[in-house]
């Protein structure tokens, strides 16, 4: 577990950040694995400014147990914003690693 961008990365081990640039390459995916599952499809271009941004930037969240486990109000609110603390610390993690690539050259 990398420890450096967080003091619980553990929080963050059932979350996964990806893509389809095949047939949607103008969004990215948040994917969540434990309770409450769901993925959420996000405009790349809108996501990365600020949770604002990002929170309007939201297409779909589809909830892999149905709709009768959506969260909404406050709880969808707090879920979505770790959401984005996992999204700003995946971002963080790749920008020092293509500084790091940039260094070796």
């Amino acid at each position: 577990m990398n420890y450096n961008y967080t003091k619980t990365p553990e929080d963050f081990a059932a979350w996964i950040w990806g893509q389809n640039t095949i047939c949607f390459p103008e969004y990215e995916y948040i994917i969540h694995f434990a309770e409450p599952r769901c993925m959420i499809k996000y405009k790349l271009e809108d996501s990365l400014t600020d949770f604002e941004d990002f929170f309007n930037g939201i297409a779909e969240i589809q909830w892999f147990d149905g709709k009768q486990y959506a969260l909404k109000g406050k709880e969808l609110e707090e879920f979505l914003t770790i959401a984005w603390n996992f999204l700003a610390i995946e971002e963080r993690i790749c920008e020092d690693e293509m500084e790091d690539d940039d260094d070796d050259y």
